[in-house]
């Protein structure tokens, strides 16, 4: 394909290797669903918008995972078309200041479904384009309770390993104690009833009846005032998405869901998110792309996509294994079972020592060890922590302009932050990132053994790619756990190729490579 054909905005002047065999292949498989698992820096975004603007009489939705990332796209594709839809609660509301355009459509505002309503402008907007981009939450809940993308004909899920993540939390159903009891006068099912999902679908069905009877009730006396008062409206709110969530749990097959008790309330979930995938997910959209950089077919499986109705590509990666190797250094096994770390910080400082003229990411994958390395590395004081929390946007903005030397420790940055370049050169994984154990975990690695390991490994796959995304980027990446290699023996298979490329095992701390020159 010559540069001339491309339809991208004019700063793609050529693909990168194995965009034009991705791109031919989304235009010749004759599968409703075309799965791609396209490594960093392989250029995923790229190939399928011009994939989209090659049917333009064929509307496309690219679904990301990230209001963010929506941003990021339109920032990039916004001169080739691509308009942005998010929720109505985005947009804020020119009847009242302290109303979102949600609470305009409920209060009745006057400019509701035209051009000077902010998210009617949007909704038009995307309706009439061929290319929209829009959020996981937002697509679920346009298709499943409104009109809205009903002139979709192809949909793009953007980092799609998430996408069974999505609609399991779509289909998820959180009932607090306030709103039952308090709000619509009725009790919770006792022990032991309540352990028992199926005791609940005739408590919903009645549940469901009074919240949709105080649904109407609000809307009535909202309709009867000129000025309805702000909590009234919230309240219309309330009892609509209440009457939605026990409607999906008067409805649910008993046997494929589970409920637990947590803190003033239930928590409910589907076992198995597949058989919600048509009705909640895909919607009868006739042309489908997957795509993620850690995507295996595991994830459709998932979703309840057949083997023989999905066509499936991975590509290698454009990196030099040398530029962003993942180093395996024998050290101890990190678990419960573990209580003394002073090892894996010894070995986390073995490493900084040779890289303090560069910055470095250090994943604990929970707090109580983000306070332990805290506490124990002698490189505590270039550390940057945050420990109220996960990091800021200021924090990780601090820590790129901090250099060189910063170490940006946290349980958790990963998907939706990028440091390409300089800003990150290291990575040390303290611990392979189990999920924590929770009763609907149980239920699902009954149904599916592989589904913890699964979910380890994404997280894994996605943490070492936040450093290495465009060419030139170099990153070492160090796991210190001792489980990577049981996992890798029995769970390999779910993780791309080019991570287990990538994968060697050292018997001591390697010298590191030339740092980036710092633009």
């Amino acid at each position: 394909m010559r540069p001339s054909d491309l339809r991208l905005p004019e700063k793609f002047t050529e693909l990168r290797p194995n965009q034009a065999a991705a791109i031919h292949f989304l235009r010749t498989s004759p599968k409703r669903v075309k799965a791609l698992t396209a490594p960093t820096g392989f250029g995923k975004t790229a190939t399928y918008v011009e994939d989209a603007l090659h049917h333009p009489d064929e509307p496309t939705c690219v679904v990301t995972e990230s209001r963010a990332l929506q941003t990021q796209l339109t920032d990039e594709f916004g001169c080739v078309g691509m308009v942005d839809l998010r929720g109505r609660h985005n947009y804020p509301c020119g009847m009242r200041d302290d109303f979102t355009c949600e609470d305009g459509y409920a209060a009745r505002c006057l400019h509701k479904g035209s051009i000077w309503c902010p998210a009617s402008q949007a909704e038009i907007r995307a309706s009439c384009s061929s290319l929209v981009t829009t959020n996981y939450a937002k697509w679920i809940h346009a298709r499943r309770f409104t009109q809205g993308l009903a002139h979709i004909k192809r949909v793009v899920f953007d980092e799609g390993h998430r996408a069974p993540e999505a609609l399991a939390q779509a289909m998820q159903v959180t009932l607090q104690q306030k709103e039952i009891e308090k709000t619509l006068g009725l009790d919770f099912l006792p022990n032991p009833e309540s352990q028992d999902f199926a005791n609940w679908k005739p408590w919903a069905s009645q549940a469901r009846d009074e919240a949709e009877a105080r649904m109407i009730q609000a809307r009535e006396w909202i309709q009867q005032s000129a000025h309805p008062r702000f909590s009234l409206v919230k309240h219309f709110h309330h009892m609509r998405h209440l009457t939605r969530r026990l409607s999906i749990l008067a409805t649910a097959k008993a046997a494929n869901w589970i409920v637990e008790e947590i803190q003033d309330g239930f928590q409910f979930d589907p076992i198995s998110v597949g058989p919600y995938a048509e009705s909640s997910l895909l919607f009868r959209v006739p042309h489908i792309v997957i795509v993620s950089a850690t995507l295996s077919p595991k994830a459709l499986y998932m979703l309840g996509i057949a083997k023989d109705t999905f066509d499936w590509r991975e590509y290698p990666s454009d990196f030099d294994p040398k530029d962003c190797p993942i180093y395996y250094i024998p050290t101890m096994r990190v678990d419960r079972k573990a209580p003394n770390l002073a090892m894996l910080w010894a070995r986390l400082d073995q490493f900084a020592a040779k890289r303090r003229d560069r910055n470095g990411i250090v994943h604990t994958g929970s707090y109580l060890r983000r306070d332990d390395v805290l506490a124990s590395s002698r490189f505590r004081d270039s550390m940057l922590i945050n420990l109220k929390g996960e990091p800021t946007t200021e924090m990780i903005d601090e820590f790129r302009a901090t250099y060189p030397g910063a170490i940006l420790v946290s349980p958790s940055v990963g998907s939706g932050h990028d440091f390409p370049g300089a800003q990150c050169e290291w990575q040390f994984i303290s611990k392979v990132p189990f999920p924590p154990t929770t009763k609907i975990l149980e239920a699902r690695a009954a149904l599916d053994r592989e589904y913890p390991y699964y979910l380890a490994l994404q997280t894994l796959v996605q943490n070492v790619g936040r450093a290495v995304r465009y060419k030139g980027d170099r990153c070492e990446n160090v796991i210190a756990d001792d489980h990577i290699v049981w996992m890798l023996k029995h769970y390999g298979h779910l993780t791309p190729r080019s991570f287990r490329g990538f994968f060697k095992q050292v018997r001591y701390v390697p010298q590191p490579p030339p740092r980036i020159e710092r633009q």
